[in-house]
């Protein structure tokens, strides 16, 4: 069987950023600084919009400073539950007006671009980077248009969730994934990724990196025509 490889979000290089210096000929820096940005030796921030849980997140979890070879600025949008934003239907304008606003007061405070802290924010992808000032990625799913273009028409993604009763054909819309092309799988109802999320409970790692590498295998018996896998939870991360 050919191994599967979760898809991984590919973060710019921190030496990358931090080499935005004037060339001897030059007057302008090749990367282009926001005036409102404060650029230091680590290079410019990203910006991570966090939903109002609270969770044990390690090294591996994006909402972890320690995750990144840059630095990480965050802004939480209040009243934003996990039922809330684990949901299979769209978000109304109001709770969509909470997100804008803290990536634009993330865009104020320097961040040159953002992402997110659950993958069902796919939902809120398109409006997202239509208002807001600097790139935005809410979702790992973003990146499945990509890796099917790279893929025979026969072969398809998995995508690994936290709820694969939520994860709904909409998502899949707003993403411009074709669903056929697509298998979902959920984490065990009542086990420890879930537990972890919806109880706050310290995250096990080997434990839960069990459990989904059982799930994975499942999905993948059941549909072998899957060449790639996606993690659609930010809590997945941790685990790889």
């Amino acid at each position: 069987m050919t191994e599967i490889q979760p898809i991984a979000t590919e973060i710019p290089n921190q030496n990358r950023l931090k080499n935005c210096r004037l060339e001897p000929d030059r007057k302008t820096p090749i990367l282009a600084i926001s005036e409102n940005m404060t650029v230091n030796d680590d290079g410019p921030p990203l910006g991570f919009i966090s939903i109002d849980v609270t969770l044990h997140r390690p090294p591996g979890d994006p909402f972890n400073e320690d995750t990144w070879p840059f630095p990480l600025i965050r802004e939480k949008v209040d009243g934003s539950s996990e039922s809330q934003v684990v949901c299979s239907g769209p978000y109304d304008d109001t709770f969509i007006n909470k997100f804008v606003e803290a990536g634009e007061r993330l865009s104020k405070r320097g961040a040159v671009g953002i992402i997110t802290s659950c993958g069902f924010l796919a939902m809120t992808q398109p409006e997202l980077a239509t208002r807001i000032s600097i790139p935005i990625a809410t979702s790992a799913l973003i990146q499945i248009p990509s890796i099917l273009t790279l893929l025979p028409t026969t072969r398809s993604v998995g995508i690994l969730t936290f709820d694969g009763t939520r994860l709904s054909p909409l998502h899949l819309a707003k993403m411009n994934i074709p669903a056929s092309r697509c298998h979902i799988r959920g984490a065990p109802e009542g086990g420890l990724l879930q537990i972890h999320i919806c109880q706050g409970l310290q995250y096990v790692h080997d434990e839960i990196c069990a459990e989904l590498v059982t799930v994975a295998r499942e999905l993948i018996a059941e549909y072998p025509d899957i060449a790639a896998l996606c993690l659609e939870c930010t809590q997945m991360d941790c685990a790889e």
